[in-house]
């Protein structure tokens, strides 16, 4: 485990850890998959000074409780929604 990582308090429903998938792999039976909301994911990358290719935290419906185990960049990207830090 690094120093920048998170604990999960609550997952909330349809939380995950996404990427930008397995493009061009289709024909090996690999889905696509990757984050729902690419250039929103994209994005959030890119305002924490991360790679493309960075895994980011995808959450539908209520949301997730997050605690930091040290100091983090947030981002938080996408359709509207309520963000509380406390």
């Amino acid at each position: 485990m690094t120093d920048r990582a998170l604990s999960v308090v609550r997952a909330g429903a349809l939380t995950t850890v996404q990427d930008r998938g397995r493009p061009g792999h289709a024909h090996l039976g690999v889905p696509r998959s990757g984050a729902l909301d690419g250039p929103a994911a994209a994005l959030a990358n890119r305002l924490v000074g991360n790679g493309p290719d960075a895994a980011v935290l995808e959450t539908t419906l209520d949301g997730c409780s997050l605690r930091p185990r040290s100091a983090v960049t947030v981002a938080v990207t996408g359709a509207p929604c309520r963000v509380t830090v406390d």
